[in-house]
Parts: C-alpha cells; structure tokens; sequence
C-alpha cells in the first residue's frame, strides 16, 4: 500500500487542529445565553467528542499496518464516519464562524448570533445526511437505462442489451448479501443479452468473495457475463509477507470471478456471436493515471480482431479512454467504473455536480468524443466512507441501435 507524505500528513492534522479551534470559538459565543451549569456540560461534551475523534485519526495514521493487514473492515469504516460526522459539519461550521466576526464587525453581535445560530442548523442537516447515506443511501439501488445509437452496430444487434455491474466492493458488504441479492433480482427481471462487470470485486482480499458466489451464479445473461480487473482486485492495497502471497491472493480473486460465472479477460478479447453475425469484446487490465497502476495491455488485447467487427471494451479507470483509447482507437463503445462519483453528489438546476470532476473529468454517465461513446457506472459498493450520499449505487442498462434506425 502507497505511503502518505508526511508533509501532507502535518498540512492536514494543521488543518483540522484550525477546524476544531474556529468550530469551538463559534460554539463557545452561541452557548453563552445558557445556565453556567449547562454551558459546562456543552462544552465539556463538545471537547470530548472533538479530542475522541481527532485521537482516533492520530492513532490510525500512526498506526497504518492495522488498517492494511486488517481483513474486518469495522474499526476503518468507523473511523472514517466518525471523521465525516465529526469534521465535515465543523467545517461548514466554522467557515460561518469566520463569515460571522465580519458581520459583527459591521452589524453587531446580533448579526453574528443570527449568522452562527442558521450555521448550526446547516451543520446539523450535514449530519443527518452522512448519516442517511450511511444507513440507506448505500442501499437504495438505481437503474439507469440509455439507448445509444451507431452507424457501425449490424442490423442484428438492433435492441441488444448490456446491463452494467461495476466496483462492487464486497468487503463493504460485512458479509450481508442484502444487496447483492436485489441486484441479482433486479437485473434477472430485465433479461439482459449480456452481463459486463468493470472491476473491483473486493477491497483487497480474496476471501471477501466467500459466500457471494452462489448469488452471483444466479444472474442470467443469455450470451455470458464477463468480467475485468479493477485497481483493488490486485491486492496493491495491502501489506504482504512477501510477494507469494499476495500471488496466491491475486490467483484466489480470479478464481472467485470464475466461481461467481464471469469470464474474465485480462489483456485479451473474445467473440459474442448474435445470430448470424459477431461482435468483440475486450477486456483490458487496470490502467490508471499514477499512483494507479498500469497494467493494461489495449493493443495486445485488440490482437486478431476482424477489422470489420463492431468492438466493446471494458476498461476500469475511465481516464485510460481519454489518455489512450481515442487517442489510439476507434473502439465505438467503452465501459468503466472506479470513480463512484465519489459517492457524493448536489444537483444544481438539474445538473448533477460530484467534487470528483475535480480529479476525474469523465466521473459518471455518458461520454462521447466525435464517433466513441464512453459510459462510467456510479458502482455498486463503497470505499472509505461506508456510504452515498444522493449518489446511489447503480445498475446500468445499454441498449443498442444502428444509427439509422434513430
């Protein structure tokens, strides 16, 4: 697993350290109308809850193996939800705080008191929030349907339709198939012509798979479900005794996407025939901008393919199409995952607007640059934050056409 900079690591702890001593000046001028005995007693709680949570931050960042060699994921998702309850609506709180010493300096402690009493109920709608995200969010599955058109696409796959798994993340899961079984039901009831899967099965180990296998041998697809590897099904993650190890869990991992019924293409391609006509699908290793890696393989995967053949390919990492595959190729469609949409996301007059377009132009949705089309799924687990918030997780349906038919 990457190191963190220790630079970084100060930038940040400085951070919060200004976050909690700004947070607490608003909190302390707020409370001051309270008994004595009652303000004690706020601010007592308020220090406790802010030295437990900041503690538990140090400790984990000084203690890292016990989040890397862990295979229980319950200590780090509490760490992290305490961290989203705890600083994210100190933020916002404390951003206020500033906003409101500048209207007292202009309209009096009143305007402050206002500025600062509206801040606590925005700062408790944050809350609630991670909250929902984390108890339901995370569970309110969405299917989103397109139809998309090409010139190239034989008359014979009018009506085709792929349906879209990606970054199921199934050590998020703690072991409950909940969801993992509406997905399959969801996705039977539509009858799809093909299952494609864009990577990250687990969050590190193999034996996150254990137990999953039967409930994804239940989803039908009448020509196959296929699959690919993400950044996470590598094991990159993690810290190993010594490099046998980590092959032995990389070989586990891929049998676990056998066991589960999907047909894994690592840097290579395999025909779908429909009909009286066929199609290629490729699947290409994790590509990723660094510190990702770089496992992909496009022109040993696309070897052998008849040029007159229309091409799909499954690649992870959005950011391998705008780097590599239209610069490259003329691949008419292409599949990926990996963003979640940061599992966050505002709408804006209609525009959904998710903080990682801030790192990942191509975050979630369809794409399309002159003749290719790009579709990112949303994803169906989680990572870090054990949550969605208004970005549920997400089933894909691609319906295809020839263009003329439009």
């Amino acid at each position: 697993m990457r190191g963190i900079p220790s630079s970084f690591l100060l930038l940040f702890f400085v951070f919060i350290v200004l976050v909690e001593l700004i947070s607490y000046s608003g909190f302390r001028i707020l409370i001051y109308q309270p008994s004595s005995n009652v303000r004690r007693w706020l601010h007592i709680t308020y220090v406790l809850i802010s030295m437990f949570a900041t503690g538990l931050l140090v400790y984990s960042f000084s203690n890292p193996q016990v989040l890397r060699e862990s295979r229980n994921y319950s200590f780090f998702y509490f760490v992290i939800l305490l961290s989203f309850l705890n600083l994210i609506p100190k933020i916002v709180f404390a951003m206020m705080t500033l906003i409101s010493w500048l209207f007292r300096w202009f309209s009096g402690k009143h305007s402050q008191l206002l500025i600062l009493a509206s801040s606590i109920f925005i700062a408790l709608g944050i809350w609630v929030l991670i909250v929902y995200g984390n108890l339901l969010g995370r569970e309110n599955l969405k299917v989103v349907q397109h139809d998309l058109y090409f010139g190239e696409l034989p008359v014979q796959l009018d009506g085709f339709k792929i349906v879209q798994l990606s970054d199921i993340h199934l050590g998020s899961f703690n072991k409950n198939p909940k969801v993992i079984i509406e997905t399959v039901r969801i996705i039977n009831l539509i009858k799809p012509d093909l299952i494609l899967f864009t990577g990250d099965l687990v969050n590190n180990f193999a034996d996150e798979i254990n137990g999953f296998e039967p409930c994804f041998r239940q989803l039908s697809a009448k020509y196959g479900k296929f699959g690919i590897q993400g950044n996470h099904d590598y094991g990159d993650y993690s810290n190993w005794p010594d490099s046998a190890s980590k092959t032995k869990n990389l070989e586990k991992i891929r049998d676990g996407f056998a066991n589960s019924g999907f047909q894994l293409l690592l840097n290579h391609w395999t025909k779908i025939n429909i009909r009286d006509t066929s199609f290629a699908l490729i699947g290409v290793e994790n590509w990723g901008h660094p510190p990702f890696p770089q496992y992909a393989k496009l022109d040993q995967a696309m070897a052998g393919i008849p040029k007159n053949y229309f091409r799909i390919l499954m690649t992870h990492d959005p950011a391998h199409w705008n780097s590599i595959v239209v610069p490259n190729t003329d691949i008419p469609l292409t599949l990926s995952g990996h963003t979640h949409g940061a599992q966050f996301s505002v709408k804006i007059a209609g525009i959904e607007f998710s903080p990682i377009y801030l790192n990942q132009k191509n975050w979630g949705g369809l794409y399309k640059e002159k003749n290719q089309w790009l579709y990112v799924n949303r994803g169906l687990g989680t990572i870090g934050y054990q949550g969605r918030i208004d970005m549920r997780p997400e089933i894909s349906v691609l319906t295809l056409h020839p263009i003329k038919n439009h």
